[in-house]
């Protein structure tokens, strides 16, 4: 597939760039990104040419990952990126990063927002898919504050669920399934 541009009212979803190099590496090595997900350490121009060139345009290219660079409408800067991959039997998963300086403004809630939307959207506009899962290390209140806001629903917490930085964490998952209503923001428990 060619690669998509998605809008909002404030934000353009792209695909990232090597003119986004530099953004890119400034958020792969904010210590929270670097607590949560799993980019390499350290993080620099070589790690960030790999994945702008070989993960996400091979993703596009083969339908096997989408990643969006978000983006503000008034400032093209990268503030960070949103994706969806692990595709399976209409399924997929979505992640998310953002760069501090994008924080506690609700845009990777909105680009999260969007990119369900066409998601779940029926072909040719969206990619028609049935189920779209986000998991997270479970003290990752952050990205788990935004899948709750975006509707998703609860479904477990996996006891040592993942392996990450030399040592097991638990990890909570959610969902959201096409016909799902995910207009009201969903009750989770307390950690």
């Amino acid at each position: 597939m060619d690669p998509v541009t998605l809008r909002t009212d404030r934000l353009v979803l792209s695909v990232p760039l090597p003119a986004d190099t530099e953004d890119v590496i400034a958020y792969a090595n904010d210590p929270d990104v670097v607590a949560y997900t799993p980019v390499p350490v350290p993080y620099g121009h070589a790690e960030a040419h790999h994945w702008i060139t070989d993960v996400v345009r091979a993703g596009w290219s083969t339908d096997s990952r989408y990643e969006f660079g978000i983006r503000r409408a008034d400032d093209l800067r990268l503030l960070g990126t949103i994706g969806l991959f692990g595709f399976v039997d209409g399924a997929a998963e979505v992640g998310y990063a953002v760069h501090p300086d994008g924080r506690g403004h609700g845009f990777v809630t909105e680009a999260a927002a969007a990119v369900l939307t066409w998601a779940f959207a029926s072909s040719p506009d969206g990619l028609g898919l049935v189920r779209v899962q986000w998991r997270a290390i479970a003290a990752n209140a952050p990205s788990a504050a935004i899948a709750q806001r975006l509707g998703l629903r609860y479904e477990g917490r996996l006891r040592s669920g993942v392996f990450h930085r030399g040592r097991r964490h638990d990890q909570l998952i959610a969902a959201a399934l096409r016909d799902d209503d995910r207009s009201t923001p969903t009750v989770w428990p307390a950690s």
